[in-house]
This record gives structure tokens, sequence and C-alpha cells, in this order.
């Protein structure tokens, strides 16, 4: 997705904290969810793509700038601060290596900070400042009570030890840092922001609870937007706290406490992107809340999602914070002829819809253009015949085949239920199949739309018996006598001829044990009489 850099200018404007921040207006906007467990960072790189630490599920989540689950990156060791700079790179924390990784936009590991695994004993959240001399790298590592930092121009240094004077810590969290050149601390246990220039050095300090008039609410993420205001996760309380961040004085307070839409549980992790939408990690709800502050622009698909089923109904919706707006959609930067309003319904769709969705809108403090939207129309599959069953002999080679219809399919061959590894194609080849590929197979053919299971094929493998033989034979007064030696149970078929090239049956036989005798009583009437003993698939 590329993003159209035309930004509402009376938000997203100068860095100027001249006088008091304004209070700020937030309208809630809804949530994210996903595959989310427990939330606990969240960062957005500059094309609006968000990025979600998920700690208890060892994985960072990835959603699109419409909320739109995209990705999920695993393997992490417990997952924490979170943090992409203006190139798209990607700088993860840790907690159960220690480290803090730096990655490329295709999760290639580009380096680790410092010593890399063991620099931290939990580097919690992270800041970074651009600057000529390059990317300054904060990490607030929370149980050694030290800010960290890390820069490739002049190497590392590290602030702060225990206690509750000025520079010191007791279990530093959020970090925040503004274009002029001050560092915002969490302190989480003194209860209190401390604010630092970019050496280090301690600039002044204002308490949390005696702003908000409560009690300490175990203080997290922070997160300084353009015209100077301060927002404080305040984890325990469930709330945003927005202080001005020259005075410390509170401002407002965006979100509850609770699980009901624009609620939170356990906020930990917050940013503001480029539209003016407040992201924040709702931990005990397992879900990002959105907020719009003053002029914003949110935007949304219904199905939530990159592909939509053909013929189904897609809608488009946009919100705006800037009043009296005027909204024009678009398709791979085309206008959409009538579609001006906030919102786009369109019912039926075809596969002939597919394209990159985006809108325009004008207001009174300018234009702004959404990211794009790729959306993928799909035809939803369907079974047009389904696999066969089939009886082989054990060590014949075996194909079952399905047919079906629909874009972009795919498929997964089930044995008994179970799904069979590798087995993801229309067809399934089973070579000198054994006994212990006999059963029930079915097949899930799916895209991103849906799914359908196939009607079962059952596969019965016919184990030939071990032994068919004459064993002996003897003319007796009533007939020519043979015994028979085979694997009881099975069917067959006892045979005479008297030239060895045209053969009759004789007996139909089912033996009960291995040896049985039989009684040619016709035996007497030829000059010449032959026999074949053979099993009956």
């Amino acid at each position: 997705m590329k993003l159209i850099s035309r930004l509402f200018v009376s938000t997203i404007a100068v860095f100027v904290f001249a006088g008091q921040a304004p209070a700020s207006a937030a309208v809630s906007l809804g949530a994210c969810a996903g595959s989310l467990r427990a939330p606990a960072r969240v960062a957005v790189d500059a094309e609006g793509t968000i990025y979600v630490s998920d700690p208890h599920a060892d994985q960072v989540a990835i959603f699109d700038a419409w909320c739109r689950p995209i990705g999920i990156r695993t393997g992490f060791a417990r997952p924490l601060g979170l943090a992409v700079d203006q190139q798209g790179q990607i700088y993860l924390a840790e907690e159960r290596k220690g480290c803090v990784s730096v990655f490329d936009r295709q999760w290639k590991l580009l380096s680790k900070l410092g010593i890399g695994d063991g620099e931290f004993q939990l580097p919690s959240h992270i800041a970074l400042v651009h600057g000529p001399s390059g990317t300054l790298v904060f990490v607030s590592d929370s149980k050694a009570n030290v800010v960290k930092a890390f820069r490739q121009s002049d190497g590392r240094f590290e602030f702060g030890t225990l206690g509750n004077g000025d520079g010191q810590f007791d279990f530093p969290t959020g970090l925040c840092a503004s274009p002029n050149g001050e560092l915002f601390v969490v302190d989480q246990n003194n209860d209190r922001v401390q604010v630092f220039d970019q050496s280090g050095k301690f600039l002044r300090a204002f308490g949390l609870s005696a702003a908000t008039g409560g009690s300490s609410g175990r203080a997290q993420g922070a997160f300084l937007d353009s015209v100077g205001r301060l927002y404080i996760a305040d984890t325990f309380q469930g709330v945003i706290w927005v202080f001005d961040s020259a005075s410390g004085q509170l401002l407002s307070k965006i979100g509850s406490f609770g699980q009901g839409p624009g609620q939170l549980g356990s906020p930990a992790g917050l940013v503001l992107d480029a539209f003016n939408r407040l992201i924040v990690t709702s931990s005990a709800t397992r879900r990002l809340e959105l907020y719009g502050i003053d002029s914003f622009l949110h935007v949304a698909a219904r199905p939530a999602s990159a592909y939509v089923a053909s013929g189904t109904t897609l809608v488009l919706e946009a919100m705006t914070g800037d009043g009296a707006a005027t909204f024009q959609w678009q398709k791979d930067g085309v206008n959409l002829i009538g579609a001006t309003n906030a919102t786009i319904n369109v019912a039926g769709i075809g596969p002939s819809a597919t394209g990159g969705y985006s809108v325009v809108v004008t207001g009174n403090s300018g234009s702004v253009t959404s990211s794009v939207a790729p959306i993928r129309v799909l035809v939803a599959p369907a079974i047009a015949s389904n696999p066969q069953s089939m009886s082989v002999l054990s060590g014949s080679d075996v194909q079952l085949e399905v047919g079906a219809v629909g874009s972009d399919l795919s498929y997964q061959w089930l044995l008994n239920g179970v799904a069979l590894p590798g087995a993801t194609s229309a067809s399934l080849f089973i070579p000198k199949a054994q006994s212990d590929k006999a059963g029930t197979y079915s097949v899930q053919v799916g895209n991103q739309v849906g799914s359908v299971l196939s009607q079962p094929a059952l596969l019965s493998i016919i184990v030939p018996p071990a032994v068919a033989e004459v064993v002996a034979t003897s003319m007796g007064a009533d007939g020519f006598h043979l015994t028979l030696n085979a694997d009881p149970g099975y069917r067959y078929s006892l045979d005479t001829s008297t030239d060895l090239l045209n053969w009759e049956p004789l007996a139909d036989l089912v033996l009960d044990s291995g040896m049985q005798e039989f009684v040619d009583l016709e035996s007497t009437n030829y000059l010449h009489r032959y026999y074949r003993f053979n099993w009956v698939p």
C-alpha cells in the first residue's frame, strides 16, 4: 500500500509547543481484533501498517491501515517493546532473550542493539529519535531501572539508577520523544513522568496521581502528539490520560475501564498514526481500540478482509472529525462515478471489482487521501466431482481425485478426518498402497472466502492370502480326493479342465481352517482331469 502524504493541515503540521496544548476531542472508532491474545505494544509505519507485540502468543500481529489483519510473525521470545523507523525498519524487544533486534520490512534480521542477547533485563518500551547523525534508539530497561540509548554514530550510553530522586527510576516503562529534543519517561512505581534531554540530563518531572486525582494506575505507554499533548496509558484504571507536556497539567481523559465499545482493559501501548487515530492496546479485551483525535480520518471495509466473496456485498466507510467534508472514492487511483458519500455499498460484487480502494476527503483544514485498501473478489469454492470409493490389491498404486471450481483454490486431503501432510493438490497419489492406507478419504477445498468438504470415498485394501495350494491327492472309491491348504476366511475357487486350456469352476469355497479335503465325485467320468486352486479377490 502506498500512503499519499496529504495530511490535515490543522493537526499534523509543525512541532511548536507555544503555551498550553488544547484539550483533545476523541471519538471512539471501534476495534481491531484478529487473533490477538494479549496485545502489549503497538507501532505504525509511514504507510499506516499497524504492528502489535503479543507476548503471551510469542508473536507480532500486523494490520493494515484499514484495521484488517494482514499477517502474523511467530517464534519470538515474549516480544514487548516495538517501534518502526522512517525507513520501515522494525525494532523489537524480546523479554526472554533480553535483546532488541532490528529487522527490515521483510523481517530479515539486520542487527541487535548492544551485545545482543542479554543486553537487557526487561526491554519494555522503545522510542526512536531521528536526526542528522542517525537514529537514536531509547529502550527502557524496567528491571534494571535504567534507560539505554544506542546510536551507530556515537555508540551506547545509559542513565538512571534505582530511587525516587531526580533522574532516578523505579521500574521505567513508557518512552516518547519530542522533536525539540526532550525524552519523556514513565517512572511507573514512582507514579510520575520524568523529562530528559537527549543526552540523559534531567529537566523536570510531574506526578500522575496528583494530576488525575486518583491512586497510582501503573502507567505504561506514552506518546507525544504534534501540538504538545502527552498521552499516557493507565493500565490499572483502564483509561488514557492526556497531559500538557510542558506543564504536566491534565487536559482530558480518553476511554474508560470495561469490555464494551470504546472501553479499555489493561491498556499498555499506544501510538498516534498519520490519520490522527490514537491506537491503544487493550490487553484484557484482546484487541486494539481506536480513537479519532480532533481532525481525523478513519476508513474501514466490511467484510474486514482483503478478500471478498463474489456475489456478496462490499461496504466501504469513512469517518472524519473535520466537520463538514466531501468524499470521493477511488479505485486504482481513478474516481468512482457517484461515489461521493461517506459510505459506498456495492451489492452482488463480482471479480471485476478487484482493485485498490481509497477515499479523498476534503474538509475545512484541507484534503487528505486515505491509504489504499487492496480488495480481491474471489469465487467461493464448490465441489464439481467427488473422489470415488475403490477396492484395490495391496501394493497397487492408487489415485484419488476431486473436481472443484472457484478462485485461488487450496486443497487438503484427510484420512479418517485427519489432515495428510503434503497432500495439498487436487489429486492424491498413493504408491504401492498397503493396509495402513485403507480408510475414508475426503478433501477440504478452500480459498480466502470459504471452504467446502467433499463427500467421503472409501478405500479398501485387499491383502491376498499367504497360502493357496493343493498339498495332496488320492483316488478313492467315491472319486478323486484333493487336500487343500489355504488361509481361512478368504474365498477360493477350485477349477477343473480336461485340456489345460478351458477351465470351468468346480467349487466355490471358504475354508474354516487351514486344511480341507474336497472330493470330486465326477472325476471317474473323465479320462484326463486337471485341477487348479485359486484365491478369488
